[in-house]
């Protein structure tokens, strides 16, 4: 673990930094974990399948980003896999782009990150899926025994403020919005 850390600090100092952070979760009703399931069984019953479709989407997210060039010139990355309490595999991953792609405007961070909800009269579907993967919570004064809770508040901050436009902070994350 020491070495694929100092490996990873290496990369961002030859790179001079990575300038995405993405994070991609397994889904437990993916259609291929969900029709290889006998009756009965749940994706937690399985983690060796679950574990080989997650590799496989891993897989195909990194060509995606390294070798077919979705943000036109990434130049490196390094990515851990943690396992979230469910048994789900996750992953972390940092990517290094080109000076050139880099986005250092709020309009060029809107286009990669969005931090809204989906229309969900438009796009129920995608409506659905952030509803049900991509929300924390609840907790703060709805649910103050969640185990994210520290001294009475939400130990990741949440529920967020409001932002009505993306801003970028000097030597810092952007606040989206």
């Amino acid at each position: 673990m020491n070495q694929c850390f100092q490996d990873a600090i290496a990369l961002a100092h030859y790179y001079h930094r990575f300038d995405l952070f993405i994070t991609f979760t397994c889904n437990s009703q993916w259609p291929e974990i969900t029709d290889a399931l006998l009756p009965g069984q749940t994706p937690a019953d399985r983690p060796d399948l679950t574990i080989h479709v997650f590799n496989m989407y891993k897989m195909s997210i990194i060509d995606e980003l390294s070798k077919n060039d979705i943000f036109r010139s990434s130049l490196g990355h390094v990515y851990m896999i943690e396992f979230q309490k469910c048994g789900l595999p996750h992953m972390h991953l940092l990517l290094s782009l080109s000076l050139k792609f880099c986005p250092t405007k709020p309009k060029q961070v809107d286009t990669i990150i969005r931090a809204t909800w989906p229309d969900a009269k438009h796009k129920p579907h995608l409506f659905s899926i952030v509803k049900h993967c991509m929300i924390h919570g609840p907790c703060s004064q709805w649910k103050p025994d969640a185990h994210c809770m520290k001294d009475r508040k939400c130990s990741k901050g949440f529920p967020k403020d409001y932002q009505a436009q993306t801003v970028m902070i000097q030597n810092s994350y952007p606040v989206y919005a």
